[in-house]
Formats: C-alpha cells, structure tokens, sequence
C-alpha cells in the first residue's frame, strides 16, 4: 500500500505568504489549503487556526509590504471627500485586520509573551501604516493642498478612531455605539480636513498659554 503524500510545512507556509501578501487578512484558509494542495483539515490540524498559520507565515514583513502598497494606492488625499474614502477603505480593511490580530494576540500571550510576527522586528505592520499614511499626508501638505500639521499624529488620531469603531463592532457584534459606517466616516473626515483645508480662514495667532 502507497504511503500517504506528506505536504512539507515549507510548501503550505509559501502559500499561505504568497495569499497573505496579495490579499491582506481577506485570504481564506480555503484559498490557501487549495494553493498548497492540502486540504483545510490539514492546515487547522498543523497551526490550530487561522490567526496561527498568518503568523507563522509572515515572517519576512510581507504584510507591511502589502500595507504600504495598498495604502499608496489610496492618494491622493487632499480633499475631505478624498480622507472619506480613505477612511472607508481603512474601515472595511481593518474589519478583517481585527480579529486576526486579536486572536493572534491573545494566543502569543500563553507562550512567554512571544508576540505575532507582524507585531516585531525593526517595520511592526502597525508602524508601517502609521508611517505610510503620514507619508502621503506629508506629500499633500508640501505641495500645498493641505495645512502644515504633525502627518504622523494627523495619521494616529484617525487610525486609532477607526481600530476603536471596527474593534466594537466586532467586539459587541454591531456598529459601535449605534453609529453607522457613513455617519462615523464623514463626521470623522469633516472633523480632520476642518483643521487640514487651506481655504479655511485661520487667526492671526494662536492664544498664548498662561
């Protein structure tokens, strides 16, 4: 009797890399067992889920190439309707990005606080996008279209707004707080392009603190 065809780990490994790094989070298990020639039996037998074969699989910083990629293609961003549609795009991205990294987390944290992969080394995922998305920020105010600001505190204060409205909703199973995607996103690009606009009049001088 023939014995069984074994998969090497590094064949499945490729796989699910080569899917992670064209797809983000959105590559399924079932893309990556029917890539590798396995089936995704076999895929949560050997890693247990799926948050765990991603981490066992971005060990070259794939993802933060992915993410650098997909955000550059997001410019430009130099009107509201423009960091709407940012926002839109970061939303429906990170609703995917959420549980993986959460459940990646949460399993890392039984093994001698050892982190995910895309959460270490020089370029963590997380500082990639903050970057990126500073650097396309920076782009806008050097030519002139937005107001000189701080890009990198301008790029956390709505990527940590829109992690905290995608982790609610997965966390309590519904939009956050009874808000829906539209009305969050416009109110939170009105807010950010009103301080951005060149158009808008601004005072002679900042009030001095006493």
């Amino acid at each position: 009797m023939a014995r069984p065809i074994t998969i090497s780990e590094d064949t499945i490994l490729e796989a699910a890399r080569a899917l992670f790094t064209a797809k983000g989070p959105r590559a399924t298990t079932a893309q990556i067992a029917a890539r590798a020639g396995v089936s995704e039996g076999t895929l949560f037998k050997r890693y247990g889920s799926k948050a765990a074969l991603h981490k066992a699989a971005m060990t070259s910083g794939g993802a933060g190439d992915w993410i650098r990629r997909q955000m550059q293609a997001q410019a430009p961003l130099r009107t509201q309707n423009d960091l709407a549609r940012f926002i839109h795009w970061q939303t429906n991205t990170l609703r995917d990005v959420v549980p993986v990294v959460v459940m990646a987390w949460a399993s890392s944290r039984s093994h001698a606080d050892e982190r995910p992969a895309d959460l270490t080394g020089r370029k963590p995922a997380p500082l990639v996008a903050i970057h990126t998305f500073a650097e396309l920020l920076e782009r806008e105010m050097d030519a002139g279209h937005l107001v000189r600001r701080n890009a990198e505190a301008v790029a956390r204060v709505v990527t940590g707004s829109v992690w905290y409205f995608v982790f609610l909703g997965v966390l309590l199973n519904r939009p956050a707080g009874g808000i829906d995607e539209d009305t969050f996103v416009e109110e939170l690009a009105r807010m950010v392009f009103a301080d951005l606009d060149p158009a808008r009049p601004r005072t002679a001088r900042r009030r001095t603190r006493r």
